[in-house]
């Protein structure tokens, strides 16, 4: 029941924006525009309003972004010198297994899993992975040459980091928001979810599997099989119990990260071993993560 009642209706969902992406003639950035200046960032807002948020927690959850990303960076440099992979493969496998889609998969997933109580702990899951997602993926991407501070200018650019600030900010002051600003803002969070899974099957519809069967086995099992591993003994080592502890190594355990395509393309970063590893990755997990949800429950 776990696959039916978890699993299903996200890729159900993603099915429709696949579909939606082969049928129509939508533009999806107009799409991922709205989510990202107005839906994503109202869901954060909301939900940080709602739901309190532990200090001690806020800091479990940034050693374990911290160090998962390390390790699976660190992994995945490994695995590419094993193989003899040159500079631009190599690149490719870091971003599709040190990134992983802990936004428009992760959070619908954990939704559907856990229910609105662990919602303030998958948005925070969700910001602290779009520290690196913003910076070192841009970093990875494009290779030498890069600023790391042109790179943190542009996630500081990000307004769902502003309603971050701007709701912890509120909740310092202890002031309670009227009727009139809440509810507004709470619907269009309510359109964050579906519409970040309508995007990724949108964007999976321009992904293609080419034949490099090697390359995706070895990043899906990195991203699919390692990832639950160590972030299972991560959380547990840092102390995690409990939903948090579930939630983190799920999100932590979803494929590799749409967004990481985006930054591949630009920076010609082989974009075709990127592209099919997201797709493959994607697949595969209806499986590893209806395993990982029946082992967590």
């Amino acid at each position: 029941m776990i696959f039916i009642n978890v699993i299903l209706p996200v890729f159900l969902l993603a099915l429709a924006g696949f579909f939606l992406e082969k049928k129509t003639d939508i533009d999806k950035q107009s799409l991922a525009n709205i989510s990202l200046l107005l839906f994503s960032p109202a869901l954060v807002f909301a939900s940080l309003l709602k739901h309190d948020v532990a200090y001690d927690q806020v800091l479990q959850m940034t050693l374990y972004m911290v160090i998962y990303t390390a390790i699976f960076t660190l992994i995945a440099y490994a695995a590419a010198r094993a193989c003899k992979f040159d500079p631009d493969a190599t690149r490719a496998l870091i971003l599709t297994t040190a990134m992983m889609n802990i936004g428009n998969f992760g959070l619908p997933l954990t939704f559907f899993a856990y229910g609105e109580a662990a919602l303030s702990i998958s948005i925070l899951a969700f910001i602290l992975f779009s520290i690196p997602l913003g910076t070192q993926a841009i970093i990875v991407a494009q290779g030498e040459g890069v600023r790391w501070g042109e790179a943190v200018r542009n996630m500081l650019r990000i307004p769902i980091f502003h309603a971050v600030v701007l709701a912890l900010i509120i909740k310092s002051l202890g002031w309670v928001p009227p009727k009139f600003i809440v509810r507004p803002v709470e619907l269009l969070g309510q359109a964050a979810i579906p519409t970040m899974l309508v995007l990724l099957g949108m964007q999976l519809a321009s992904a293609r599997l080419h034949r490099a069967w090697g390359f995706f086995s070895l990043a899906t099992g990195i991203r699919l099989i390692l990832g639950p591993i160590i972030g299972f003994l991560l959380a547990t080592l840092l102390g995690m119990t409990g939903v948090t502890r579930d939630v983190i190594v799920l999100q932590t355990s979803t494929p590799a990260a749409v967004l990481t395509l985006l930054y591949a393309v630009r920076f010609n970063t082989r974009p075709d071993l990127v592209s099919g590893a997201i797709l493959f990755s994607t697949l595969t997990s209806a499986v590893t993560l209806t395993v990982l949800l029946y082992w967590l429950n």
